[in-house]
């Protein structure tokens, strides 16, 4: 019963991560066309071409439908407020695969006639962020429109290139009318395409894929398994974390499992002698215990199974609700058939190291214990790879528990035999208690490493949590409060007059062009990439095949940056004719992903006009600081005439942020002004929730964890009774004998929690330095919570086993 109990708790996560995983990806493989649209969609930061248009139409097979898409960012306004929105063009009879849900259930495109010139169709976060309702007129730039529809429900909201925006749909007429497109806009342009041949999801990506390698460079083409993919990626965030919890929880349940059933076989050791003496053989006596462990095994695997598909109904909607998308609970039972496969080689694997040595008549030598051990690490390690989306992260996770617990158990061994205490000390008790540590060095060890891992891994994670939430949102007052894009020129003056007027500061004015990086050293850009470029974009063929990009000048460095290879600018640009290249700074994290290397000479087309520059300084930029930056800064000088937008932050301080959007938006209809502490309040509430949910998960894993370290803790003390006995018989008092059971546990788990929560803390200090550029909040509160709390608990269990043991007859346990 206690071997079954530790082993169902260490499936049941794995095997409900796994589940929840495979109906998320059975879901999205039905429903991934309705999350494109289409069945292909040809997608371009710049207005696409009616000669790209005909190139594309000779590639791809026959046609059924087609039509262009258009979506940009703007301001939207009441009379009260103004928020940053996505507006979409609406076309008739697209999307050609699922659609909108409005609130009076009608649905688009079945029946539902496009918005007029002078009406738009909204979410109701839109109606609650403007504090409006349905009927009523909303501002985009400098014309006013009627909100005639409220969208319940919408297939291609998770594909959005903007996901942080909520959306508001237009007619092509009413986007005309608002004049917002106009040169250097950010806006999106898309091909839809419905064929008139019925593909599979797998053939559309393989179209996708072909014509990826003979269409302009600007495009990039989707199918929809890149729409599946992409909602899977922002689930990957959370399943990667919660599926290394669950390891963890494995983990502890299969040092558990050695454990208990290595101490089973220990106890029987004399009835396998007997066996073996009266005739019975080697093979049948294996074949007998490893029978006995794999019904132990699948016993506690029909529970877990039979818990899933009891409570998946249960569960579904309460997931439904975390992920924000419906999807259906599929039961796999090939999932299960896999399952029960994998952990009966799990149990083979487990079981032979175990039981033979139990049947050798000499003792083996720890080398040949090691190796037998061989195929199970290898089937583990393999597994782990596979339960983790994340390439790897899964396998050098499990490879790094495995070193520390194989670590300790060597280093622990070690010491404790070299502390092997035969003397006696003043105190009884404490002698006692650091005789059993010493002598008893196998449960020593496995009740120190799992309450170790624990506090390890639990301190680790509020930490991390609490350090993102600092880098978003310390030193808020210093930041700017907007973020201003796509001002002209000839704007600025006249905005900078009324930003001061408001009572705050125009800032970190900087140009922006767009341009494409042709080549680097004579070399096609994205040919260099593929052989100079890092494996993660080499992995990424939309982004290896990325050329387009923004660029800025200036001649000094920002506060937020740091030049880590290379000189400064030399000045101003002074060649009339560009006979020489021009002095060029890349930023750091780019350069690496890209391949570029100091001194490398980079084409750029900047609308049509070839340009030669050198990389002359490599620097590192502080992007969480939230001011204007690019990847390309140029030296100034050499761009000052070509056509551009600017970007411009709006300084913090004490005015009325909501007069200032207002005021801004009826002045500069075409400006895009984003809130930055809404932003970041935004992203902090974010990672608050995801933060509280891996925080519930490890709560599981650290009773997983104290679970299996009570059980090994009541197992051990049934195996203490002869010598609670002996100890009894000679005279030690019961309150004796109690107190050395509460300092040899209080020991153990005191070091392993001190000790768990030292790396802990060290990790998440690493962590967060690489993830957060050195923001790191150090939860002493946490910590001492989890400093005290293991130890105490610990002790009340152990005092509670002892009490029922110790009162009892001498008689009785002598019997026993």
């Amino acid at each position: 019963m206690i071997f079954i109990l530790n082993f169902s708790l260490a499936i049941a996560s794995l095997s409900y991560l796994q589940f929840f995983k495979g109906s998320i990806d059975t879901s999205l493989e039905t429903k991934a066309k309705s999350l494109l649209g289409a069945d292909l969609v040809i997608s371009s930061r710049f207005p696409i071409t009616p000669e790209q248009i005909e190139d594309i139409k000779t590639k791809v097979p026959q046609i059924k439908s087609f039509n262009q898409g258009i979506s940009t960012v703007s301001m939207i306004a009441s009379q009260k407020r103004a928020r940053l929105m996505e507006l979409v063009k609406v076309d008739i009879g697209f999307p050609y695969y699922g659609g909108l849900v409005f609130s009076d259930k009608s649905v688009y495109p079945n029946g539902v006639e496009l918005p007029k010139e002078n009406e738009v169709w909204v979410y109701q976060e839109v109606l609650d962020l403007l504090d409006l309702k349905l009927g009523e007129q909303l501002k985009i730039a400098n014309e006013n429109f009627t909100i005639k529809k409220v969208i319940e429900t919408d297939s291609l909201k998770a594909v959005s290139f903007s996901g942080f925006m909520p959306k508001v749909y237009i007619s092509e007429e009413g986007l005309k009318k608002t004049e917002l497109l106009q040169f250097g806009s950010t806006a999106r342009y898309k091909l839809n395409y419905l064929f008139q041949e019925e593909f599979t999801n797998d053939k559309l990506e393989e179209i996708e894929n072909t014509l990826e390698k003979q269409m302009d460079q600007n495009l990039r083409a989707l199918s929809p398994n890149d729409g599946k993919d992409r909602l899977l990626s922002v689930l990957n965030f959370i399943t990667n974390f919660l599926s290394l919890v669950s390891l963890v929880s494995f983990f502890l349940g299969l040092v558990g499992l050695i454990y208990l059933y290595s101490g089973f076989l220990r106890k029987h050791q004399n009835d396998i002698t007997i066996l073996s003496d009266i005739g019975l053989s080697k093979r049948k006596l294996t074949f007998v215990y490893l029978l006995h462990l794999f019904i132990l095994i699948i016993v506690s695997s029909i529970i877990v199974f039979s818990l899933i598909t009891i409570t998946a109904q249960f569960l579904g909607p309460i997931i439904q609700k975390l992920v924000d998308f419906e999807f259906d609970f599929t039961l796999d039972y090939f999932f299960f058939l896999k399952s029960s496969l994998l952990l009966l080689i799990l149990s083979l694997s487990v079981g032979l190291p175990l039981i033979l040595p139990m049947l050798q008549r000499q003792r083996s030598s720890f080398f040949k214990i090691i190796l037998s051990f061989v195929p199970f690490l290898a089937i583990l390690l393999l597994l782990s790879n596979f339960v983790t989306p994340a390439k790897n992260i899964g396998f050098f996770f499990a490879v790094a528990v495995l070193g520390l617990i194989i670590l300790f158990f060597a280093i622990g061994t070690f010491a404790l035999k070299k502390f092997d205490f035969s003397g006696h000390l003043e105190n009884l008790s404490l002698s006692l208690a650091i005789k059993n540590i010493t002598r008893q060095n196998r449960t020593s060890l496995t009740l120190f490493t799992a309450i170790l891992l624990c506090t390890t891994f639990f301190s680790l994670i509020p930490q991390v949590g609490s350090s993102l939430s600092t880098a978003l949102t310390s030193s808020l007052n210093e930041r700017p409060r907007f973020f201003v894009i796509d001002a002209k020129e000839e704007q600025i003056k006249e905005l900078e007059e009324q930003v001061n007027t408001e009572g705050a500061k125009l800032e970190n004015i900087s140009p922006m062009i767009r341009g494409r990086v042709i080549k680097v050293n004579d070399i096609d850009f994205t040919k260099h990439s593929t052989l100079k470029g890092d494996e993660k974009l080499k992995a990424d063929k939309n982004e290896l095949k990325n050329s387009t990009v923004n660029l800025s000048y200036r001649s000094k460095l920002k506060q937020s940056e740091e030049i880590v290879e290379g000189v400064e600018f030399s000045g101003v640009y002074d060649s009339k004719d560009f006979s020489k290249p021009i002095e060029l700074s890349v930023e750091k994290r780019y350069a690496d992903r890209r391949g570029i290397k100091l001194g490398d000479r980079i084409v750029f087309d900047v609308l049509g006009l070839e340009i030669e520059t050198k990389v002359v300084n490599i620097r590192t930029v502080e992007w969480v600081e939230f001011v204007p930056n690019f990847f390309f800064i140029l030296q100034e000088g050499a761009l000052d005439d070509a056509p551009k937008t600017i970007l411009a932050t709006i300084s913090s301080g004490d005015y009325d942020a909501q007069q200032m959007l207002l005021k801004l938006s009826d002045l500069f209809p075409s400006l895009t002004i984003i809130d930055v502490k809404s932003l970041f309040e935004t992203f902090a509430d974010l990672v608050k929730n995801v933060t509280k949910i891996t925080d519930n998960m490890s709560i599981y894993s650290i009773v997983i964890g104290l679970l299996m370290s009570f059980i090994i803790i009541q197992y051990q003390m049934n195996l203490q009774k002869n010598n609670i006995l002996r100890l009894k018989m000679i005279g030690v008092k019961n309150k004796t004998i109690r107190n050395s059971f509460l300092i040899e546990f209080g020991l153990i788990s005191l070091g392993a929690s001190s000790l768990g929560i030292v790396f802990g803390s060290i990790a998440s200090y690493f962590i967060s330095a690489l993830l957060f550029e050195s923001y790191w909040d150090f939860r002493a509160d946490i910590l001492i919570m989890y400093f005290l709390f293991i130890p105490i608990l610990t002790i009340l269990i152990v005092s509670f086993f002892t009490s029922k043991m110790i009162h009892q007859k001498e008689n009785i346990l002598f019997g026993e």
